[in-house]
């Protein structure tokens, strides 16, 4: 495992680490732990666990090596994406990317996520990273599934690609379960190049993938795009969505895409979703690849 202690300025929009405890940090690892009602709850459903973010949310755990430079959490968030050097293109308003999973066992829907800024259904994660890769195993809080995310930079590509592979490990055989990428894409916003403005142009095509960019005249300096799209999916069957984020940090099961009608303009959040359907047996799995590329 390695750790590197790079500072990580926090913005007004980041989470409030005061309301951390280490109590908290208990009660999201117990299997056991009472339900409660998270933030932007849909009818019926709930989630185990504390609703703070955890420091090693949005703490800095990897840098990777070489261009594009990514700063990593060690529970999986891509907390920064810089490419060319001085332009930084995630989560510069607030904190800032990760992973949404919503099922149902015993006929209740849960839901457990963790986007930076805010996290609620996981336990404590197991990281480690070398070189280019990096590889966080979590479980649900409930001991039900386990999600294992395996993130690898390719420089050739300018992109970081994010295998996310869920098994059924424990509970009821489960269903309506859908996992989620999401992320707060701010291009052009953030390092010494860039604007600060976190308004974009955003897109989507129906299923493959979700881009954000700044054309030649929405900056004073050069205008980036940065792409979220579906790599690979196993099994293949599974139907996948890509979708703009009326929220930047969406943690819902399936929010709207507000770009089903054609490019806007604004502040927005980018997702895949891919909707598993039913995970029965035990030791079953979901594997969905995408990945973040910029032009």
């Amino acid at each position: 495992m390695s750790i590197f202690n790079f500072e990580f300025p926090t913005t007004a929009g980041s989470f409030m680490r005061g309301a951390v405890t280490a109590a908290a940090f208990a009660a999201v690892g117990l299997a056991g732990a009472l339900a409660t009602t998270p933030a932007w709850a849909e009818l019926g459903e709930q989630s185990a666990g504390s609703t703070s973010a955890l420091p090693e949310s949005a703490n800095v755990f990897y840098v990777y090596p070489g261009r594009p430079r990514v700063w990593l959490s060690n529970h999986g968030n891509l907390l920064r994406f810089e490419g060319p050097s001085g332009y930084d293109h995630v989560g510069v308003g607030q904190l800032s990317e990760g992973y949404v999973l919503c099922y149902t066992g015993f006929g209740s829907q849960r839901r457990a996520w963790d986007t930076g800024s805010s996290e609620s259904g996981f336990g404590p994660s197991v990281a480690s990273c070398s070189g280019n890769s990096c590889t966080i195993t979590r479980n649900t809080s409930d001991g039900w599934l386990r999600l294992r995310q395996v993130i690898t930079k390719v420089d050739t590509e300018r992109a970081l690609t994010v295998e996310m592979t869920l098994s059924r490990i424990g509970g009821p055989a489960l269903s309506g379960v859908v996992l989620r990428r999401q992320v707060d894409l701010d291009v052009d916003a953030g390092g010494s190049l860039g604007s600060g403005n976190t308004v974009s142009w955003f897109a989507a095509t129906e299923r493959e993938s979700v881009w954000a960019w700044n054309s030649a005249t929405d900056t004073n300096n050069e205008g980036h795009a940065v792409m979220l799209r579906q790599i690979l999916r196993t099994p293949a069957s599974v139907p996948y969505s890509a979708k703009v984020t009326e929220r930047i940090l969406d943690n819902r099961c399936s929010p709207p895409n507000l770009a089903a009608g054609g490019p806007l303009q604004g502040d927005y959040g980018a997702t895949i979703q891919y909707n598993v359907g039913s995970l029965g047996q035990q030791g079953q799995t979901f594997m969905g690849r995408v990945q973040y590329q910029r032009n």
